[in-house]
């Protein structure tokens, strides 16, 4: 059986930092529950899922491109300065996380001296 992607439907009801943005690949809800269900530590009987069908073709969330995600409404934020990064051309990514255009010039500005 393929697996499908899912996402932790009713992660607001809870004060976790960073439940909102898990996403795992699963063959059925039931294993997505169990997953989110021990990454979380929350009762599995607790969580509700929800389907994301346009990343099944992926297979893992590390292959979902960039732009895919911000086609979908997700968003990231720079791990410098907290903005709030919605497009591809403003995304930039190293080994220490995501950045915004002016903060990753800046570490790129940093770095090369």
């Amino acid at each position: 059986m393929k697996c499908k992607a899912y996402v932790f439907a009713n992660a607001a009801d809870y004060d976790i930092d960073d439940i909102r943005d898990i996403i795992t690949f699963a063959e059925t809800p039931s294993k997505a529950k169990q997953d989110f269900s021990m990454e979380t530590g929350i009762h599995y009987k607790d969580i509700r899922v929800q389907r994301l069908p346009w990343a099944d073709k992926y297979e893992s969330v590390d292959k979902i491109p960039v732009k895919e995600w911000l086609d979908h409404g997700w968003r990231f934020t720079c791990n410098i300065c907290g903005a709030i990064i919605e497009d591809a051309t403003n995304f930039y990514i190293n080994n220490e996380g995501f950045y915004c255009k002016k903060c990753f010039d800046k570490w790129e500005e940093e770095n090369d001296s």
